[in-house]
């Protein structure tokens, strides 16, 4: 298992960008490797469930849940099958005058081929998810 966090300001109030990161269907917007969502099954929520579409190695179908929804506060989505890598997003929202602060903490169970080179994942993972901020900053900035 790996755990690795990475943090951001968002140009945006903690509303927005709760409400379009809490938003499944805007994923594949600010994650490119997400091309699409499917299955989605109601308003976001504890329970809430998902299958992202993932560019990784091929194409996955992941099945995500959500496990923790406090508006506006915390989002925890957990990964439950489709791929050799499992992640739990937690990510923790603050409100810093007319911009966000995000805190992520990625948590993600290893299995197959991936354990010999889970000493290298945090650190290309950490990359990876700085581009989805850049991208999410792009998205909803107020102007």
């Amino acid at each position: 298992m790996i755990t690795f966090q990475e943090s951001a300001m968002i140009s945006a109030p903690v509303e927005k960008v709760f409400a379009y990161i809490a938003d499944p269907d805007q994923i594949p917007n600010w994650r490119k490797d997400v091309p699409g969502i499917s299955q989605l099954s109601g308003a976001t929520g504890v329970g809430t469930t998902f299958c992202e579409e993932v560019n990784f190695m091929g194409k996955k179908q992941l099945l995500m849940k959500v496990t923790e929804y406090s508006p506006n506060k915390k989002l925890v989505i957990e990964a439950q099958s489709g791929m050799p890598l499992l992640p739990t997003q937690s990510f923790s929202f603050s409100s810093q005058g007319d911009n966000t602060q995000i805190d992520l903490t990625v948590t993600m169970k290893v299995s197959g081929i991936f354990r010999l080179m889970q000493p290298l994942l945090p650190k290309q993972l950490k990359k990876i998810w700085r581009g989805y901020f850049k991208a999410l900053n792009e998205n909803l900035k107020t102007n």
